[in-house]
């Protein structure tokens, strides 16, 4: 492989999205009760996600081309943008690294190759016309969790275990509607571009303060579906709602917030709660897994808290103190 052909490829895996999509990987192997195993979590899994992942940014970018050259014009990371390599190069990427995610899946189990075949068919459906529901407005938030969420967690799972019991299940949802809340952000970055060519997202159709709120219910009842499925201990009870508050606060400020670089910073920051509460729960399952005890796994859960609610801070500061030097 080339240097040129290596650096369009890690543009397409786009590591701190594929981060986010390993992290739903090792919940699924923690509700199996193997939060612990490098083996396959650092091994198969990641060729798995990987080719399935290249193939959804292939199909999005060759169809999202025009609009990504007036939303993301001075962006890395798109390469029909920056002419770092042409339709059919990509187009020869995705094929090969949909097939990829096929064989690594068949070498675990028949299950995960299912899970990982309905994921190409989302990419398609989701991409290409004549469906491309990515322009069919709040349809794209509530099908990208699918890929995001479900398929990873199902395929950490599935490697480990041979079926979906009901508790994985009720987990799944309550991600699922937390992720749906999340992505419904997204749309902030790309709103120009959408509205001019006639992306009926949520944002463009209903503005942003509707946008804010209906997150804010979703990300609401997904932690309240967490707290449904997950043992209702009294110190991780407060630790998912000590990071439910900070988003809610972020929404609240998104409403009011102006200018493309401070939104993005209010976003991140938001995203930062997002993250903790994921690793929170990969932590609380792996622990619970591997039978720590009581004071271990407080230590644990207070620490993931303090530290995401931190961060969460921490980002709006540096925000406020960049755009007060440097206003836009």
């Amino acid at each position: 492989m080339t240097a040129r052909a290596a650096r369009v490829v890690v543009m397409m895996i786009r590591p701190p999205v594929a981060v986010v999509i390993l992290l739903f990987a090792a919940i699924g192997m923690a509700q199996a009760g193997r939060g612990d195993a490098l083996h396959p979590l650092f091994t198969v899994v990641p060729l798995i996600l990987a080719g399935w992942f290249v193939n959804a940014t292939v199909l999005n970018d060759l169809g999202d081309e025009a609009v990504d050259r007036v939303n993301l014009a001075d962006a890395r990371g798109r390469p029909l943008v920056s002419g770092d390599a042409t339709r059919a190069e990509l187009q020869a990427l995705g094929r090969m690294a949909a097939a990829a995610s096929v064989a690594a899946a068949l070498a675990v189990n028949w299950r995960v190759a299912a899970v990982v075949a309905g994921g190409l068919l989302l990419n398609v459906a989701y991409s290409v016309r004549p469906l491309r529901l990515c322009d069919r407005g709040m349809l794209a938030p509530l099908v990208l969790p699918a890929g995001f969420v479900a398929l990873p967690y199902l395929v950490g799972l599935l490697t480990v275990q041979p079926s979906v019991g009901r508790e994985d299940a009720l987990l799944l949802a309550a991600m699922y509607v937390t992720f749906v809340g999340r992505i419904m952000l997204k749309d902030f970055r790309d709103v120009r571009g959408d509205a001019m060519f006639g992306k009926r997202t949520f944002l463009v159709r209903h503005g942003r303060e509707a946008t804010c709120r209906l997150s804010a219910v979703l990300w609401t009842a997904g932690t309240a579906g967490l707290l449904l499925v997950l043992p209702r201990r009294p110190l991780l009870v407060a630790a998912l709602a000590a990071l439910l508050g900070c988003t809610l606060h972020g929404l609240r400020r998104l409403v009011a917030t102006s200018g493309r670089v401070a939104e993005q910073v209010v976003i991140g920051a938001i995203a930062q709660t997002g993250r903790g509460t994921a690793i929170l729960l990969l932590a609380h399952l792996t622990m619970v897994g591997k039978g720590w005890s009581d004071p271990a796994q407080a230590l644990v859960v207070v620490t993931l808290t303090l530290l995401y609610a931190g961060l969460y801070a921490a980002t709006l500061s540096e925000g406020d103190r960049v755009l007060a030097i440097r206003p836009y």
